[in-house]
């Protein structure tokens, strides 16, 4: 009897295929079939997501500084231990299905009078069958929050390698100007005192010298702001390198490094698929929907059915029972075990209204990204 019991249980758990809760489906956003400014660069024959940004610039000391802030940014670190903390709770909600075995000591009044107690000494075994989905929607919502998690430090690295290299760019491009101001400062000197040679000569008049005096002011004033303005990038550079403010080491009189040309874009409906912060914006909207089956799971009248076992000693003393003499007896039991709720205030209702603003949330958020994204290709484009 017992046996068929249990058979029945799980079997009734293994077959239950019905799921509460919707079924994840990516949101119709009928996009475009081109980016708008996408016929300048289609001339291209790969796209510029199948490209390492290790070759999209060929300076070696850019190379060298990416490959810094890929190891010692602080963002990224954190977004890479976000995704421990996911894997782990991936595992936990993993986990919940199985049954849990734990050792137990528990007494229970035997008789009318207060000595009158039994002790039991043993283990006990738990198990949620999960009839109505609801361990699987929580599994489904785990993994789709370590895929976020995963998609987000991609994300995190894409937007560090861009500004690395911007960063790095306006850099270099701040050491040009400061060397052409310093030049242009060093010929309007020479300009002067050659007006000056002039003046006393009686060849240049008073208005020219002037006038000369004036143009190297104005330069002269120029220079401070641009080393100011290298500091604050210099300092802006190592904090994207996990480091304290301070100089970059560069060749500040080599020239410019050479960026590429743009390769095409692709098509708008494979940006869905590339752009590691829109899957993460996804795994997370398909989260919030697993997320709702969860909650109606949770809620009445919907019961909670599993088995329960203990397998061990009971006696009517506690030392007895512990030490296992003959005055103990063994007891096997099990079987199944359900329970319903009656009466939640209202807990059960709210969770799921709360879960469902949450994925209406998330949606939203998934495609206010998706618009963002489309804004961001269409504007380096053009």
């Amino acid at each position: 009897m017992k046996l068929r019991t249990l058979t029945l249980a799980i079997s009734i758990s293994l077959l239950g295929a019905c799921a509460l809760g919707p079924e994840y489906t990516r949101p119709d956003l009928a996009l475009d079939p081109s980016y708008r400014g996408a016929a300048l660069a289609e001339a291209q024959s790969r796209s510029i997501t199948d490209i390492a940004w290790s070759e999209q610039f060929q300076d070696p000391e850019l190379s060298a500084v990416l490959r810094m802030a890929v190891q010692r940014n602080l963002d990224l670190q954190i977004a890479l231990t976000r995704i421990e903390a996911a894997r782990a709770q991936s595992a936990i909600a993993k986990s919940q299905v199985l049954p849990t075995l734990s050792a137990g000591l528990s007494t229970s009044p035997s008789g009318s009078a207060a000595s009158d107690n039994s002790y039991s000494l043993g283990a006990v075994l738990n198990w949620e069958l999960d009839i109505f989905g609801k361990l699987r929607r929580s599994n489904q919502a785990a993994r789709a929050e370590l895929l976020a998690s995963e998609d987000g430090a991609r994300a995190v690295m894409s937007t560090l390698v861009a500004t690395t290299a911007s960063t790095w760019l306006n850099l270099r491009e701040l050491d040009q100007e400061l060397v052409i101001t310093r030049a242009n400062i060093k010929s309007q000197e020479e300009s002067l005192a050659l007006v000056r040679a002039l003046l006393r000569g009686g060849v240049a008049s008073g208005a020219e010298e002037q006038q000369a005096i004036a143009q190297l002011a104005g330069t002269r004033m120029q220079l401070p702001k641009i080393e100011q303005a290298i500091i604050a990038t210099e300092n802006a550079l190592s904090l994207l390198l996990g480091g304290q403010p301070g100089p970059i080491l560069r060749n500040a009189e080599g020239a410019m490094p050479q960026v590429p040309a743009l390769p095409k874009a692709g098509l708008p409906s494979e940006l869905l698929e590339r752009r590691p912060d829109l899957r993460a914006s996804e795994h997370a909207l398909e989260a919030a929907t697993a997320r709702i089956g969860v909650a109606i799971a949770n809620r009445f009248p919907v019961p909670t059915i599993g088995l329960g076992g203990f397998f061990g000693l009971v006696g009517i003393d506690l030392g007895d029972t512990l030490s296992n003499d003959g005055v103990t007896q063994s007891v096997t039991s099990w079987g199944p075990n359900a329970s319903l709720p009656l009466v939640d205030w209202g807990r059960g209702v709210n969770g799921v209204r709360g879960a469902r603003a949450n994925a209406e949330i998330a949606a939203l958020n998934y495609r206010a990204t998706v618009l963002n994204a489309l804004r961001e290709v269409s504007n380096a484009l053009t």
